[in-house]
């Protein structure tokens, strides 16, 4: 009787979980399928927004039915001149060409061909600035806006020695000047068993498109940094416990579902590391994913004993590892072949789990219940991804969500069990230590995401300069031609260095004083002033964080400026030695004449562009520096003190 009573209870508390979880990915399905997405189809070819349409915090996906030209690369001419002589055919967005016949005719996957369709935005949107979301196509592309190209991920080829693979989602900016838009991809695939876009091109304003990639980089940071916190504190554990075996397994599962966080997504990977190898990309991707079972197979095991069993724990992971094995060594075209028998595999491998934990919950094992409901979100995401992979369904890519949530909860249940362990002031005093050390790293890693965040800050504001220095550009064409030629020399050399240092850590103080000429020098054409730069003290080999001066002149020419105003900069260094130590102090001057003296305040800093300078300033010199501001004589100082020794 109590046995039966048991069993109901069972039943209802997995059917609420279940009922939990498809409401979870509901929502997120209905996020991705909008109202709006539902009605505007591309149909043969074409896309008309009416009249009515608003782009307003929101995005379109250009989905249904694009013009497609087998083994052809066509550009805009070749429509307008010989467009009832082209062969053309439909395929599907999100969706693959291989997958259709037309005309009794069977596209092969390893080959190239040209997508096109024609968008007709109503009048309202020309001459806005607007953006295209582009995912990765299997796999290169080159894609075209009224005959220029805008996008472009690997070399497009039409054969395989000439095609070079590459998967990089991309945001690209746009500001139509007319109603209609053409926009056509070329598309070339000579490595994967599919041939196409297996997501969807999105349309949207500047703004909202920016969010939006955003949001999905900072979802996988957040993944990304969250499963390496997971992964190093259980596996900080079983360094300290070394005969649980079940802390390392877990660890080794967290890893491995980072890396698969790595290489998918918005593919951070390539993001760090842009020349890495496609090849090695796909490789490490399928590795991560077969490896993510054996593990944890494994740490089930060890945390359920009684209710495994040796013999499918086993044929389970032989059957994984073969699979990994045999993608390491194998060449890239046979690596997605054994994707289908993989699937198969974890289908029953998570069948066979699911009875692990039923078992474990009719013993009433702890965090069993809780165990059983976090796979069961993992498996509907798992679910839905193999489904989302063979293009049945038209979702989103959710198992890293679902591990996350899988995760949390086993590290919760893992975190409790062994906290009651650490009762001896030796191992309290080791657990301390461990956890300074992952604060630290918390600490940098936040340091490194507010850098992210105010590099972001400042590519946004750019477009703004940049927009002004060419209306001046454009002045000065038809009023001096060869001041547009000069304006034009500095914006190209201050961009040029920008792009060669922003990502850099240290760089020669030399490419920065240039950067900061050049600046000067745009801005003199601008505003049609003189404005006097000299330096004191400068070995230009010496190295500083880059866009350090020019943040602060920037900021000078925000604030200090005006109609009447002569700025002129210094910047002056010298060494000093105190308390034994010695110290480069670096001095940043900016004099306005026109200004009435003020009382030399000085202030350790505020404002978007000191916190940059002091972001710097503490990644490459950490707790070795200060930094001192105010007004001074007739103008304004920096004081930037290092030390060296």
């Amino acid at each position: 009787m109590n046995h039966n009573l048991l069993l109901r209870r069972i039943s209802r508390s997995a059917l609420s979980h279940v009922s939990a979880a498809i409401v979870i990915l509901t929502i997120f399905s209905c996020n991705n399928e909008s109202t709006i997405n539902s009605i505007l189809k591309v149909k043969n070819g074409k896309l008309i927004l009416p009249e009515t349409f608003v782009l307003n915090q929101t995005s379109i996906k250009l989905d249904g039915e694009w013009d497609f030209y087998y083994q052809k690369f066509l550009s805009s001419g070749d429509f307008r001149t010989s467009n009832s002589q082209i062969e053309r055919g439909i395929v599907s967005i999100p969706g693959f060409w291989n997958e259709i016949k037309y005309e009794e005719k069977e596209y092969d996957a390893k080959s190239y061909g040209t997508f096109r369709m024609l968008l007709t935005l109503p009048n309202h949107l020309v001459n806005q600035k607007l953006s295209f979301y582009i995912p990765h196509s299997f796999t290169t592309y080159r894609m075209f806006l009224n005959g220029s190209v805008i996008s472009e991920n690997g070399i497009v080829g039409t054969n395989e020695e000439n095609t070079k693979e590459y998967w990089l989602p991309k945001i690209v900016f746009f500001t139509p000047t007319a109603k209609t838009i053409e926009i056509i991809i070329h598309v070339a695939n000579f490595k994967s068993l599919n041939a196409g876009f297996r997501q969807s091109i999105e349309f949207g304003t500047e703004e909202t498109m920016l969010r939006t990639k955003q949001t999905r980089v900072a979802l996988d940071i957040f993944l990304i940094a969250s499963l390496f916190v997971i992964s190093l504190y259980h596996f900080t554990l079983f360094l300290l416990r070394k005969k649980d075996l079940s802390l390392l397994y877990f660890s080794l599962y967290s890893f491995s579902s980072m890396i698969y966080q790595f290489t998918s997504g918005e593919f951070f990977l390539m993001i760090l590391f842009p020349d890495f190898e496609w090849r090695w990309l796909i490789k490490i991707f399928f590795i991560s994913i077969y490896l993510t079972f054996p593990f944890l197979l494994s740490f089930i095991g060890k945390v359920f004993t009684n209710e495994i069993n040796k013999i499918p724990l086993n044929l389970f992971q032989f059957i994984f590892f073969s699979f990994s094995v045999f993608v390491l060594f194998s060449e890239s075209t046979w690596i997605e072949k054994t994707l289908l028998p993989a699937e198969i595999s974890m289908l029953f491998c998570c069948i066979y789990i699911f009875w692990i934990l039923f078992k474990a919950v009719i013993h009433k094992r702890e965090s069993a219940s809780g165990f059983l409901f976090g796979f069961l979100f993992l498996f509907l995401t798992i679910l839905n991804d193999i489904l989302f992979e063979k293009n049945i369904i038209k979702t989103e890519v959710y198992a890293p969500i679902g591990n996350f949530v899988l995760f949390f909860s086993q590290s919760f249940f893992l975190s409790k069990n062994h906290s009651k362990l650490h009762v001896t002031i030796e191992k309290q005093k080791l657990e301390l230590e461990q956890s300074v050390l992952l604060k630290d790293k918390i600490y940098h890693a936040n340091i490194q995401s507010k850098r992210m965040e105010l590099e972001l800050y400042k590519k946004t504001i750019q477009p703004h300069f940049l927009m002004n220095s060419l209306s001046a550009i454009r002045y000065w064409v038809s009023e001096s031609p060869q001041k547009s030629e000069q304006i034009l020399d500095s914006l190209v050399g201050e961009l040029h260095i920008i792009l060669k240092v922003a990502s850099k850590q240290l760089i020669p103080i030399g490419d920065e004083i240039a950067l900061c000429k050049y600046h000067i020098g745009v801005m003199k054409m601008r505003m049609e002033k003189d404005y006097r730069f000299k330096t004191i003290g400068i070995n230009p080999t010496e190295v500083i964080p880059p866009l350090i001066f020019h943040t602060l002149i920037e900021n000078a020419f925000t604030h200090e400026d005006s109609i009447k105003a002569r700025l002129s900069f210094v910047i002056l260094k010298k060494n000093v030695k105190k308390d034994g130590n010695l110290f480069s102090v670096y001095c940043f001057i900016v004099y306005n004449h026109c200004k009435v003296e003020k009382e030399n305040v000085v202030r350790h800093g505020s404002g978007t562009g000191l916190e940059y300078v002091r972001l710097r300033l503490e990644e490459s010199y950490s707790g070795k520096w200060s930094l001192l501001h105010g007004k001074s004589k007739k103008g304004y100082r920096v004081i930037i003190q290092i030390q060296t020794l």
